[in-house]
């Protein structure tokens, strides 16, 4: 009888420790803060590498990991800059394109798009044959560095060359400047604009 009773004694000695152990730890998982994590990167395209004749926007040199609502936007161009702060565990699979894998809870998302620079497509003066890109008035500053492709709405994408060759005089076309970037530089073109 002794032994029960000291038994006894002692389950409830550990019962009371056991509960004001508890008492300190948060009820729950909303109390306890979780550590953020912030990875930035800029929008770029891939044309072909990825998916055959289609575009591809990468967040960086990874699929993208967040969908453009996220941001307040129907879709990405390429040049914005998106910096993404979770909380979770992500690893970088360094296939091509990289991709993110593990559990990524977005806390907040932040966007800072890229400038649309409007383009006018016009005939050469003495020379029929010949077609120029010219910025209008309003973006007379900027230049084209490394817009090799036009992107159409559809995905597709054509060479710069092959669609001066077709393109009517006083076609537009859409240039993006990256928001990274602190210049005029142009890095990509479509052939509508991609945010009206």
């Amino acid at each position: 009888m002794k032994t029960n009773k000291l038994l006894i004694s002692l389950g409830l000695s550990f019962l009371t420790f056991s509960i004001s152990a508890c008492a300190n730890t948060p009820s729950s998982s909303s109390q306890i803060k979780l550590e953020e994590h912030t990875i930035s990167r800029s929008i770029v395209a891939d044309y072909g590498r990825h998916v055959i004749d289609n575009v591809t926007f990468l967040y960086g040199g990874a699929l993208i990991p967040i969908s453009p609502s996220v941001c307040g936007v129907s879709n990405f161009v390429v040049g914005d800059y998106v910096e993404i702060t979770y909380t979770g565990e992500v690893l970088e699979l360094l296939t091509y394109p990289s991709r993110f894998s593990g559990e990524m809870n977005v806390v907040k998302a932040e966007l800072y798009p890229a400038r649309i620079v409007e383009y006018l497509v016009m005939n050469v003066p003495g020379d029929a044959e010949k077609k120029e890109l010219v910025p209008t008035e309003e973006f007379k500053e900027y230049r084209m560095i490394s817009a090799e492709y036009v992107i159409n709405e559809d995905g597709t994408f054509v060479s710069l060359e092959s669609f001066m060759k077709t393109a009517e005089a006083d076609t537009k076309l859409y240039g993006s400047n990256p928001a990274s970037f602190n210049s005029f530089n142009v890095t990509a073109l479509y052939s509508y604009n991609p945010r009206p």
